[in-house]
């Protein structure tokens, strides 16, 4: 089987700067040799590694399915060792051949340096290809696609829990792999240095040294090269309120924050349904309720009135002018200005009105309550009057004037 050793061993050498080596045959005896290693750099770019070492898992759960297709008597799992054993070679024979200029070539018979992604996508298509059975070429061109690529999902989780091929042998071959594929060194750098002082003085400034995201909640590892797009498009970064409102937002929760809680979100007077047309930021909502609650009493009662309300049952008669009347009775127990009528309380209070006026005015069609017709006019006319005194000794014009 050939394997990645050698590759492995190039991949980050931490070898002393020199060493000693017998002479090489210059017929002076106990001469020796000082031999420099040069100490590499050996840094990746996190991005390409991570999805390299997640796709070999990928296809070689893919190879295994493919293999055992149309087979009764064989699992994906029994196989998997051999088709491993025959994937590593595969892998090492078509990337050397990549490798020595002779793995891929144009449409113009010149040879064509391409992302490694791509050139190891046309290397994992063909290993597959090659693990076919006649049963799963044909079924593939029928009806077997969805089932395939269920089965092939699923086998892949079982290899990733079992733990039959680790993250970290993976990592190992998709390094060496990515080194041998790089033939620009844009997704892996070779600097050599001869001291470790000079090679950690590198380190710290290479374009592919590995970096944590500072954004709160983020965990996301990328390359320095990478830094500032993965900026551009991290969702845990504070970015000012679109709206303009003081807040710092979370990018991935900016459009939440607009559309609910921002104090500068224009909103509609919760009153609207009665008559007030007002709009303004939802941030001075309450003030604005505050500021005109006489005038929204009156409109709940000119509603009322104008629709020619007939309440057909005495309960639900009390109970709409009880709601009404609390809201005077607001006003007349402490000063207008400290109180504080929340959304969500004016927004039932109308709700309920409406749907208790929907249903007395169906209890109309079906009673004839023309008596009671007359005296909820008269109380409705008391009850002005009530409002109009309660205003008035709070300093009000009063609503019925």
């Amino acid at each position: 089987m050939l394997s990645f050793g050698s590759l492995r061993g190039a991949a980050g050498s931490s070898a002393p700067v020199g060493s000693v080596v017998p002479d090489g045959g210059d017929g002076v005896e106990g001469k020796q040799v000082v031999a420099t290693v040069l100490l590499e750099c050996g840094y990746y770019d996190v991005e390409q590694v991570e999805w390299l070492t997640q796709r070999l898992l990928v296809i070689l759960g893919t190879a295994c399915v493919e293999k055992t297709a149309g087979d009764l008597f064989s699992q994906p799992a029994a196989v998997v060792p051999d088709v491993k054993k025959e994937m590593l070679e595969y892998l090492n024979s078509q990337s050397e051949a990549y490798a020595s200029g002779s793995g891929v070539v144009s449409s113009q018979g010149v040879n064509q340096v391409l992302a490694p992604s791509k050139v190891l996508d046309d290397i994992f298509e063909g290993f597959v290809r090659s693990k076919k059975t006649l049963y799963s070429r044909m079924s593939s061109k029928i009806m077997y696609n969805e089932k395939r690529e269920e089965k092939i999902e699923d086998f892949v989780q079982e290899l990733d829990r079992t733990g039959v091929w680790m993250v970290g042998r993976r990592e190992v071959v998709a390094k060496a792999l990515l080194k041998r594929i790089d033939r620009s060194n844009t997704y892996h750098c070779e600097m050599r240095f001869d001291t470790s002082e000079e090679l950690a003085e590198h380190k710290a400034s290479c374009m592919l040294r590995p970096l944590i995201c500072v954004n709160d909640g983020c965990s996301d590892v990328f390359s320095a090269l990478h830094a500032d797009a993965h900026d551009a498009s991290c969702l845990f970064k504070l970015l000012p309120c679109k709206l303009n409102c003081e807040a710092m937002v979370a990018r991935g929760e900016m459009e939440k924050h607009t559309l609910t809680i921002c104090p500068r979100k224009m909103v509609i007077c919760s009153f609207q349904p009665v008559g007030c047309l007002r709009t303004m930021e939802q941030g001075v909502l309450e003030q604005h309720c505050v500021e005109f609650m006489g005038q929204h009493l009156l409109q709940v009662l000119q509603s009322v009135h104008k629709n020619d309300i007939v309440v057909g049952d005495q309960t639900q008669r009390i109970s709409l002018l009880e709601k009404a009347l609390s809201i005077a009775q607001r006003a007349e127990a402490v000063d207008i200005g400290s109180v504080v009528l929340t959304l969500k309380e004016q927004e039932n209070r109308v709700k309920l009105l409406e749907q208790e006026v929907k249903k007395l005015r169906q209890d109309l069609k079906a009673t004839d309550v023309s008596a009671e017709v007359l005296q909820l006019r008269r109380e409705l006319r008391n009850f002005q009057k009530q409002v109009g005194s309660s205003t008035q000794s709070n300093g009000l014009a009063s609503p019925l004037q």
